[in-house]
């Protein structure tokens, strides 16, 4: 048979899809993986008895209209997948088969029917097939799956109930993960796992591995709390070059509220100068507009991010997703009135809580602004955060670094 596999996009490797297409040609059929944009003329041209849908939250309504037009076409059996379908399948009745979790089980089984292969644990599944991604400068990995802290606004405690059977982290062995690594030989590694290397002896055993066999520049997450001395150390010698680093907001009140307690503002700060001593390049990572907060909550967060002066400063504006703890609490407290249409794909629209139109402004304007006042270390005025008044506001920043630049001891 024929499967065809669509993704939203192909910017990035697609890890999921890629370890199914494995599978599948594993099993003896051919697989392609195609974006949402190029899927109807792909479709068509090579007719495939399958075609899969990859749906994240946002994106349901997108994929259900490319499925009717390809249905008025083609004859073939619709599969969706992955986290919308995971907990929201009763919104995908116009699908012939919802898979619910990971695919790798239930696409083998799916295929080959009664001849089909257990994997038993993620070490046991192939590679990801890299076919259809080729001449990537950056190639992307994952060394674990799972996450070992639950916080409110993401899936993972959800997850956690559905699968119960599924311990919160699963690791491969770190000499798997590096064989596969030479097998791609790539310039650039990604890791895409959800907090990198939380246990201390698979990281040392992978980070010896990345030092005497692979050699080449890496990128992955962690949690401000994570970053040690010793972290930090193996960092360097395995050749991590750039580490993202979620620290959501500056107020403890609203990272009690999000479940992100298990660090402080001093934690960030000592982690910031730890990767910068070590000449590691980081990212942090900020929610605006969070329930229960307020335009001076956000303006503190962007005041930490400028004292701790990352390489960039990444700003999101808060969706409450349904089905999460605070998605819930939000919808609880009147904050949303939980219209799933008013979900986008994107993090950087407007806020869809009920806030003032005011407020709602201000975020907007501050996030479009967040990663340039970190670079400038110049703090916007609430008056400055209005559409109208912005493009003045960039104009009077950049001014103020060419001062800066060439006034070099006086300003």
């Amino acid at each position: 048979m024929k499967v065809l596999l669509v993704v939203k996009s192909k910017m990035m490797e697609n890890l999921g899809v890629m370890y199914l297409s494995s599978i599948i040609k594993k099993s003896g059929h051919k697989c392609k993986i195609t974006d949402l944009q190029n899927a109807c003329n792909y479709a068509i041209k090579w007719e495939p008895e399958i075609i899969g849908y990859s749906i994240l939250t946002g994106d349901r309504n997108k994929f259900k209209i490319l499925n009717d037009r390809l249905k008025s076409q083609l004859k073939f059996k619709s599969i969706v997948g992955n986290c919308d379908p995971t907990f929201f399948p009763e919104g995908y009745d116009w699908a012939d088969e919802i898979v619910k979790g990971e695919g790798e089980n239930w696409i083998n089984q799916f295929l080959t029917k009664d001849n089909y292969t257990v994997y038993k644990s993620i070490d046991d599944i192939p590679w990801p097939d890299r076919t259809d991604f080729p001449n990537m400068k950056i190639r992307d990995f994952v060394s674990s799956r799972g996450c070992p802290f639950a916080c409110r606004y993401c899936y993972n405690a959800k997850w956690a109930e559905l699968f119960p059977e599924q311990k919160g982290v699963r690791v491969r062995d770190p000499k798997d993960v590096i064989a596969e690594i030479k097998s791609v030989n790539p310039e650039y590694i990604f890791f895409q796992d959800s907090c990198f290397g939380v246990n201390m002896n698979w990281f040392m055993e992978f980070s010896k591995g990345m030092k005497d066999e692979i050699k080449k520049p890496y990128q992955c997450n962690f949690r401000p709390e994570q970053i040690t001395e010793e972290r930090v150390k193996l960092l360097q010698q395995s050749g991590c070059i750039a580490v993202r680093m979620a620290l959501e907001s500056a107020s403890n009140r609203l990272r009690e509220l999000i479940g992100r307690k298990g660090y402080g503002v001093e934690d960030i700060k000592k982690a910031s100068s730890l990767l910068k001593d070590s000449q590691i390049m980081y990212m942090i990572q900020n929610i605006l507009q969070l329930p229960e907060s307020s335009i001076e909550d956000d303006l503190l967060t962007l005041q930490l991010n400028i004292e701790c002066r990352p390489t960039y400063s990444w700003a999101s504006i808060y969706t409450p997703y349904p089905g999460t703890k605070l998605g819930d609490y939000c919808k609880t407290k009147g904050f949303y009135k939980g219209d799933y249409n008013n979900i986008t794909d994107s993090f950087f629209d407007k806020s869809v809580l009920e806030y003032s139109e005011t407020y709602k402004e201000q975020v907007y304007c501050l996030q479009k602004i967040f990663a340039l006042c970190v670079e400038t270390g110049i703090m916007p005025d609430i008056n400055d955060l209005a559409v109208e008044k912005l493009p003045n506001f960039i104009h009077k920043a950049m001014r103020k670094v060419g001062d800066k630049r060439l006034y070099v001891g006086l300003l």
